[in-house]
């Protein structure tokens, strides 16, 4: 099929795209480190879309007003009007290309709506590559933290038969030159017109591709549309938070999971613990040391999934809420069942998810908990039979110490008992030491020093002896006494 059997009229297409500002464990009116990435990726399309002013889009948006200020849900971020508009020179059939960007604020979230478009020229389908140069509009492009919608718009000029075809052939030659095109998911009707959805299923919300094309084949389409953007804006906000709440549960999961696989090793290490005692106690500090963290870890990630659920539910109501006031506005004939579905089907899918993880995890915070209680009791005996071990060798060794220093102070006083008793005996007649060696040698003289060296020498070491042996029966005599007297 050639382009011109597929033409369309007045083509064009818009960017939602939703950014977290703050964070919820953030002080209020404290900024993200990244928040301003959604303006720093819009200003970059300056290049693709040759608009140079659109570099300096920052520095024009108004700092974001403190929580206690803001009196409104949404906030323009650009004096005026809230919008810029310009006119690259992008031209197709002799009509000027027209870029509006209006960024907003919107609680905790920066939300964009920029919209490029072509007036009164008829096109082929694949001139949609026009809106989409070098693929600057895609999320992986944009880089939004809570992910993006892009919503192709024309109006057919062929048979409605062909509706189908010319959204597949616009979706086509807009993602021409990229591998991110989505799939075609629902079909519904809008307004009285034809609505075509698009998804390409991806988790994380920089790898998401949303897409709406929309082809006006009713005179009170527009009419409607203008009318319902605001809730149609807030309805894409609400479910890009849903799945990007989502997403964090799933991340969250994974690492408790994580978690859960070394908590199971360290179950069956708890069980396989060494026999000996110190090396047992050195095992079990150690992980005193690092199960706290990873308890703390636990008890966190299955917080967060607890605040991804509740923020999962509070978006399903705000969604709802919404989604009401578009059908409010619709008409007769229209079905926008496939907007009703994501509420009654993937949010509540969702929101089970989270819940079964829960209850598959929970019980692992109590195992930590009981397994810390655990080690924190063997430590504890442990370390007590340890200390009493310790303790008890230093009573030993005191008790050796002591006994050592009694017998030292035994032998001293023994010594001196002995060399007082010696040196009383000396100073006593010497008659008993004469004696003896008049026994021995009975021609000996003991007339000192007439009886000559040999003999006064032999009288000497004699009496010496004597006196010494007397000392020694008077020491050992009183060591026996005090032995006694000590048992």
């Amino acid at each position: 099929m050639t382009d011109t059997a597929l033409p369309i009229k007045n083509p064009s297409v818009t960017l939602y795209a939703f950014h977290l500002w703050q964070d919820l464990s953030q002080e209020l009116g404290q900024l993200r480190q990244d928040a301003d990435q959604l303006w720093q990726h819009c200003a970059n399309l300056s290049e693709p879309l040759a608009i140079p002013d659109l570099k300096s889009l920052p520095e024009k948006l108004q700092s974001p007003p403190s929580q206690t200020g803001i009196t409104s849900d949404h906030v323009d971020l650009l004096p005026g009007n809230g919008r810029l508009t310009y006119t690259p020179p992008l031209q197709i059939e002799g009509s000027a290309l027209t870029v509006e960007v209006y960024p907003r604020q919107i609680h905790d979230t920066y939300a964009l709506d920029l919209t490029l478009y072509y007036q009164n020229v008829t096109v082929a389908a694949s001139q949609f590559s026009r809106l989409n140069p070098q693929g600057c509009l895609l999320s992986s492009t944009i880089q939004a933290s809570l992910g993006q919608t892009l919503v192709l718009y024309g109006e057919p000029v062929g048979s409605p038969d062909e509706d189908r075809k010319l959204a597949d052939a616009c979706v086509d030659a807009f993602f021409q030159g990229t591998d991110q095109k989505p799939e075609f998911s629902a079909f519904g009707q809008l307004f009285g017109s034809p609505i075509f959805a698009y998804d390409n299923g991806k988790e994380k919300p920089t790898e998401q591709c949303h897409l709406l094309v929309c082809l006006n084949r009713h005179p009170e389409t527009l009419k409607l549309v203008e009318k319902t953007s605001l809730s149609f804006f807030n309805l894409l906000c609400c479910r890009s938070k849903i799945l990007f709440a989502y997403h964090e549960s799933r991340w969250c999961y994974r690492e408790t999971r994580e978690l859960y696989g070394q908590l199971e090793q360290d179950v069956q290490r708890f069980k396989e613990l060494p026999t000996e005692r110190e090396t047992r106690l050195e095992q079990l500090k150690q992980k005193l040391t690092d199960m706290p963290s990873k308890t703390f870890d636990y008890a966190g990630y299955l917080r967060d999934m607890e605040d991804h659920k509740t923020a999962i539910a509070t978006n399903a109501a705000n969604y709802d809420t919404w989604l009401e006031k578009i059908r409010e506005s619709s008409l007769e004939d229209d079905n926008i069942e496939f907007l009703a579905d994501f509420l009654n089907q993937r949010t509540q899918l969702f929101q089970n998810q989270i819940q079964v993880n829960l209850n598959y995890l929970k019980p692992g915070q109590q195992l930590f908990d009981q397994m810390l209680g655990s080690i924190r009791g063997i430590v504890e005996i442990d370390q007590a039979e340890s200390d009493r071990a310790l303790e008890k060798a230093l009573r030993d060794q005191e008790k050796a110490a002591e006994k050592r220093e009694q017998n030292l102070q035994r032998w001293i006083a023994l010594v001196g008992i002995g060399l007082a008793v010696s040196g009383i005996s000396s100073q006593t007649a010497a008659k008993p030491v004469e004696s003896i060696i008049t026994q021995l040698d009975p021609k000996q003289s003991l007339d000192c020093p007439k009886a000559g060296f040999t003999p006064c020498l032999t009288y000497s070491v004699v009496f010496v002896v004597f006196h010494v042996g007397v000392g020694a029966i008077a020491g050992l005599i009183v060591y026996r006494i005090i032995h006694r007297l000590s048992k």
